[in-house]
């Protein structure tokens, strides 16, 4: 499982791809509510896209992916600090 804190140059990219991903749902007129439910889709697609590439079944990708969501979540928003100015 990850755990935040332990890789600095793991946290970087985490926290960029969050950022990034934060300024996009904010530029797209989508509301919040709206831009949860794209960062679902999404995670449903490279759960699939994992599954093409042989790391499990469908379902299993996307179980994990459900897990890894949580995981997110449960993270605090220090790991933006840097990138969210």
């Amino acid at each position: 499982m990850l755990r935040m804190g332990t890789d600095p140059a793991l946290i970087d990219k985490l926290g960029a791809l969050a950022a990034h991903v934060v300024e996009e749902a904010l530029a797209s007129g989508l509301s919040w509510d709206q831009a949860i439910t794209a960062f679902g889709i999404a995670s449903k697609a490279i759960a699939a896209q994992a599954a093409t590439q042989g790391v499990g079944t469908l379902d299993q990708c996307t179980q994990h992916a459900q897990e890894r969501l949580k995981v997110g979540m449960e993270q605090g928003p220090e790991v933006l600090k840097a990138w969210l100015r």
